[in-house]
């Protein structure tokens, strides 16, 4: 399934609702954001990567490995703990993940160099940016394994999508489910949208579309249309 395809049209929002209505829990940020103007919508599975100041592994070559194995159109996926104050990656791992034909970036914590990242149209999304470089500062603690991403576990291999509205990540089992969730979310929201637009009685219309139940109930009902 091609993620990135998938996603157009969706929101990070569609996909938090779609979740909702599968009983699936999602990871969600909406702290986390796109860190120049060509920040395109992101979707993909993920390659963890956790980093800190009290990590082991040389940063630069340590962060390239992990870009060079990662399948296209997947998303490097950093946690550095929501770390305001350092850096974690900037444009010589976006060359790498540009060359590797990687979807983008999410990092829990501030990354540098945003004009080139902006310049090879990678999307990055970040909680903010910094100046100084990573280089003796930070290093690799993990790749591969489990991390943890705005408070929850995330897992090699989940999927994320982020745009506008933040970030999602979500185990991959039932993403087939989502995404068809997600347009029905889509096709309801654009059958009110018009018929209020057409003059129809706002307060009606969304009581025959369930709006004030919950997501699993309104999406699951087929009588909603």
């Amino acid at each position: 399934m091609n993620m990135q395809q998938a996603m157009q049209g969706l929101s990070t929002c569609d996909i938090s609702d779609a979740c909702d209505a599968l009983d699936i829990t999602a990871v969600t940020s909406g702290a986390i954001k796109g860190v120049h103007a060509g920040c395109t919508p992101i979707c993909g599975p993920v390659s963890t990567c956790r980093m800190s100041a009290k990590g082991r592994i040389e940063i630069v070559i340590g962060t390239i490995g992990p870009l060079l194995a990662a399948e296209p159109g997947g998303i490097f996926l950093v946690d550095a703990g929501g770390n305001m104050e350092l850096n974690t990656i900037g444009s010589l791992v976006a060359v790498v993940a540009v060359q590797s034909r990687m979807a983008g970036a999410i990092v829990d914590g501030c990354v540098r160099d945003v004009q080139g990242m902006q310049e090879l149209g990678f999307p990055v999304y970040a909680r903010g940016t910094v100046v100084p470089s990573v280089r003796g500062r930070m290093a690799i603690e993990s790749v591969g394994e489990p991390v943890s991403f705005a408070g929850a576990e995330v897992r090699q291999g989940w999927i994320a999508a982020a745009d506008a509205n933040g970030v999602i990540v979500f185990p991959p089992e039932r993403v087939r489910e989502i995404f068809a969730f997600a347009w029905r979310a889509v096709a309801l929201e654009k059958a009110i949208f018009r018929q209020i637009r057409e003059g129809g009685d706002a307060i009606a219309l969304h009581k025959a579309m369930k709006y004030d139940l919950s997501m699993k109930e309104q999406l699951t009902d087929p009588g909603v249309k």
